[in-house]
């Protein structure tokens, strides 16, 4: 089990200042966020040259890079939309090839207004066929987030069932289906079979309750019981990245040594 941390703690910072962090902090992985302005350098319109460059530059640092975080969702009802995403998806698996990235995190997206649920994940599923295809012959994975209205781990593994690819993943978020109502039990439950990368980010849970309003916070002060899922996630021995999502939310040089130790004392736990 690998600790990583996605770019959006420090967005601001060059590709050599994430790596000097992940080398300082003892974190195993990078997760670059694409199409999101961040100073990285990781993005579409790297050269090829810059992508042999970048991957050296993990390599020599020891650091991993195992998945690319894009802004890409297929619950759309456009065809124009539609196919414009499944095409850039289909240029990220080849940016996940040439870095040696093997999976890329992906969105089903907010069910368009006047479209039914169980129709969004039919197209989701249908879309996310069609780049596990691509994906295949890039030796990547697409991993599809519990997040939006997938938040639900029940509607995110029904969605990669249909799908029926074996290039098609989950991306367990720990915290939304845990705020949205499920037990870690059931969603680990969901997504033992289809996991391939987590993200992780604690939280507190709003005074009046329900899945709104959660502010982040550092691990093991939050509400949501990470140890439990690093327990469960060990039984089926997940050789992923458990990988710190925090948007804006906690500063980079307080969050990153904080949750490495944390989650270091986790796993150490949940494996002995």
């Amino acid at each position: 089990m690998k600790i990583s941390f996605m770019t959006f703690v420090a967005p601001e910072w060059s590709l050599e200042e994430h790596l000097t962090a992940a080398i300082r902090y003892g974190y195993d992985a990078i997760e670059p966020r694409c199409e999101a302005d961040h100073a990285h350098g990781v993005e579409l319109d790297t050269t090829k040259k810059e992508r042999a460059a970048i991957k050296q530059q993990f390599g020599d640092c020891g650091v991993e890079l195992t998945t690319i975080a894009t802004s890409r969702r297929y619950a759309l009802d456009s065809d124009h939309e539609m196919q414009e995403t499944i095409d850039l998806t289909k240029q990220y698996c080849d940016l996940c090839a040439d870095l040696g990235a093997t999976n890329i995190r992906v969105f089903g997206g907010v069910t368009p207004e006047g479209m039914d649920f169980v129709d969004a994940k039919m197209i989701v599923a249908d879309a996310l066929r069609e780049c596990g295809e691509h994906a295949a012959g890039c030796g990547v994975y697409l991993c599809l987030e519990t997040h939006d209205a997938y938040s639900l781990s029940s509607d995110a593994v029904e969605t990669v069932r249909v799908a029926d690819h074996p290039n098609v993943a989950i991306n367990w978020d720990i915290m939304h289906p845990y705020r949205n109502g499920e037990t870690i039990e059931t969603a680990f439950h969901n997504v033992k079979d289809y996991v391939r990368h987590c993200h992780i980010h604690d939280g507190t849970r709003p005074e009046e309750g329900g899945a709104a309003g959660w502010e982040l916070a550092l691990m093991g002060e939050g509400d949501i019981p990470h140890d439990e899922a690093i327990r469960l996630l060990a039984t089926i021995n997940y050789e992923g990245s458990l990988s710190g999502e925090w948007i804006k939310a906690l500063e980079a040089d307080v969050v990153l040594p904080h949750d490495a130790q944390v989650l270091r004392e986790y796993i150490a736990a949940a494996t002995s």
